[in-house]
């Protein structure tokens, strides 16, 4: 009889997570792997996706084609929102014998409540905000950049450039922000426009760390940024608020990569109701397929 083994894929804009386990659930294998925002490329997110799992199973001496092993894949995308890519991440080859493809946020937010009610804000690349009470799953936000996704990653980046070449062209003030935006291109304009042209979000989001340094510096037009971002925070968790069935206050992880540097730009009200997610994402990716998989009584 074959052996189950349990893959949980955290897909995001900027960098994949894959964390598999055996039967027992014990871990056999966690790495981070490329971008997997299928609205950008399915076939990008299946290379990372497959890159990642060749690194965890050949250290095990596991084979993703040997008969021996059935293969259970709790996968959670950035991208999700596009019904065409959702179709055509399920309709690509794969090994897997059962595939469960959910938003990124609804892996997190299992993960990080194990199943219980909760609410969760992620800021990291985009900005969505995800609550699940009982049968009740609510998305706020997170549609897409440039369109959505304000306060995000990429939402910092974009402005940044913005207002870098206000500057250039002298609409704008000079600010050590922009001096370092443009010094990030050497100084050259016209590999600056290139690229403004042509960057995906999960290249304007690689900007992101340099407001981040200079409103940790207290500089007055990173700051200015970084209270945007919160705001847009701020909003996503009023609009969550209003829409629960219950009006009792709810359990909310403050989650992503640029989540630690906003927390302090947001309200005392907002901060007080966080508390630190039991567990991560792609855990809940694995919680989520395995409760699929015992459901079917396999």
């Amino acid at each position: 009889m074959a052996d189950d083994i349990f893959i949980g894929v955290d897909g995001g804009g900027s960098a994949s997570r894959v964390r598999v386990e055996d039967s027992r659930g014990q871990l056999l294998g966690q790495v981070m792997s490329g971008s997997a925002n299928i609205r950008l490329s399915v076939e990008g997110a299946w290379h990372s996706i497959h890159t990642a799992l060749i690194d965890i199973l050949s250290a095990q001496g596991i084979s993703l084609k040997d008969k021996h092993y059935r293969f259970h894949a709790g996968v959670g995308l950035a991208g999700c929102e596009v019904t065409e890519a959702v179709q055509a991440f399920l309709e690509y080859p794969h090994p897997f014998t059962t595939i469960q493809l959910v938003s990124d946020a609804h892996i997190a937010c299992i993960g990080a409540h194990h199943h219980a009610d909760g609410t969760i804000i992620i800021a990291g690349t985009g900005v969505i905000g995800y609550q699940i009470e009982g049968e009740q799953k609510v998305r706020v936000g997170g549609w897409g950049f440039p369109h959505d996704d304000e306060g995000g990653g990429a939402w910092l980046g974009l402005e940044a450039v913005r207002l870098t070449f206000q500057w250039l062209d002298q609409r704008g003030e000079k600010s050590l922000l922009v001096e370092e935006v443009f010094s990030y291109f050497n100084q050259d304009h016209a590999r600056f426009v290139a690229w403004a042209n042509q960057a995906n979000s999960t290249e304007f989001a690689r900007l992101a760390p340099i407001v981040i340094h200079y409103s940790q510096q207290e500089e007055a037009v990173a700051v200015w940024l970084m209270k945007k971002a919160a705001h847009s925070i701020e909003r996503i968790a009023h609009t969550l608020k209003k829409m629960r069935v219950k009006k009792h206050p709810f359990a909310c992880c403050l989650l992503g990569g640029i989540a630690p540097f906003i927390e302090p730009w947001l309200s005392a009200e907002l901060r007080a109701t966080f508390v630190a997610q039991k567990d991560n994402a792609e855990k809940g990716a694995i919680l989520m397929i395995r409760k699929q998989f015992e459901k079917e009584g396999r």
